[in-house]
């Protein structure tokens, strides 16, 4: 379960300007990128690679917030109907790739990992009708996430983004110590924002490599895998740290990092983990603006800029997923469980349920949510 911390107040922006290390096309580095690359990649031993790669479809949120190791996550699905998701998650020893897709709008609470650098590439992301300072994300740019930090993010129906994650000691000899600080002391998401045709190319490279890193149809002896996760073990590596400089190269006019998040997105995460609480589950909308001691105008208008919906469909749908979660791990009625999160009318709350989430709460119990399906989940050395 995600800690119920808040934004923290504002930081300065990341000073970045590493020109020097990268080159305009996003797959090929500069020469001093490419020859630090050498000499820190050229130290490590071959012999401890490991590759792994999981590929899994999921019928279910909850399933699917699971399913990412070492990034503790709690889901909410927000949209009504069936729930389809898509997980591909690469992992080496320094360096981790992983895609997700959704095609129901999702409330996301994460915790990042500590030790690792993340940067969030959009696939899709619909961004007409929130905004991107409110929803902590860019919807054409590169997000930098916070580490080891709570992060609040909600996504859209159809949102499909990549993330690279690295270990911090892969990035502090490309930057000098006061911007490496800076960088790690960072609380909240930050954005960078880039040309159309940069992030276009980024996008295409991302997802061709994930199709070299999942592709298995070659007859390899073992030392030629141990070469060939090698080889995309370093590519992605690569990758990480072109993005990371190229998008302030793609950009002469911004060199540095905006900070996300602002006073709706405060809102709407202060409201979310309130309406979860003993204390909220019974709660209404006006209740919230009298918790927060806010008008009910500025109420809408921090719903409508994060979420892109209503405070009172929002908070519905939070309180059912609680719901939903307590029937895959509680042994209580359906009616107790509906109490707990508010609903005391059992047939309202059957009603809902359905209509969120296409299944009756007594179907959920009886293990109606089909679990995931795995593809690929195969470990190689």
């Amino acid at each position: 379960m995600p800690a119920n911390g808040h934004i923290a107040a504002r930081h300065p922006a990341i000073a970045l300007s590493f020109s020097i290390f990268t080159s305009a096309d996003p797959m090929q580095p500069g020469p001093y990128l490419a020859e630090y690359l050498s000499y820190q990649l050229g130290n490590k031993s071959d012999s401890g690679v490991l590759m792994l790669i999981q590929s899994e479809t999921f019928h279910e949120v909850n399933h699917h917030a699971q399913s990412l190791s070492s990034w503790p996550q709690e889901y909410d699905q927000l949209t009504a109907g069936r729930f389809e998701g898509f997980l591909q998650d690469v992992h080496f020893d320094a360096v981790r790739l992983f895609r997700e897709r959704m095609n129901q709008g999702v409330a996301q609470h994460t915790h990042t990992p500590a030790g690792q650098i993340a940067l969030l590439i959009p696939i899709h992301l619909d961004g007409s009708k929130t905004s991107d300072q409110a929803r902590s994300v860019l919807a054409n740019g590169i997000t930098l996430l916070p580490c080891d930090e709570d992060f609040f993010f909600v996504g859209p129906p159809d949102t499909d983004y990549t993330v690279i994650s690295l270990q911090q000691d892969q990035m502090s000899g490309l930057l000098n110590e006061e911007d490496y600080e800076t960088l790690l002391k960072a609380r909240r998401s930050h954005g960078l924002q880039v040309k159309p045709q940069w992030l276009q190319q980024v996008r295409i490279a991302m997802l061709n490599l994930l199709e070299q890193l999942n592709d298995d149809s070659q007859a390899l002896t073992e030392q030629q895998t141990i070469q060939k996760e090698k080889a995309l073990r370093d590519q992605l590596l690569l990758m990480a740290l072109e993005i990371y400089t190229g998008s302030m190269d793609s950009n002469p006019l911004q060199k540095s990092a905006r900070p996300l998040g602002n006073q709706h997105h405060y809102i709407v995460r202060r409201c979310h983990d309130f309406a979860l609480s003993d204390e909220g589950a019974t709660a209404s909308v006006l209740d919230m603006c009298k918790q927060l001691g806010i008008a009910r105008r500025t109420l809408n208008y921090s719903f409508a800029r994060v979420t892109g919906t209503s405070p009172a469909q929002y908070l519905r749908a939070v309180k059912l997923n609680a719901a939903r979660r307590q029937l895959h791990t509680s042994h209580l009625s359906v009616t107790a469980v509906a109490a707990n999160v508010g609903f005391f009318h059992t047939g309202y709350f059957s009603q809902e349920y359905r209509r969120l989430f296409g299944e009756t709460p007594t179907a959920t119990r009886a293990g109606g949510a089909r679990r995931a399906s795995p593809v690929i989940c195969s470990p190689a050395q």
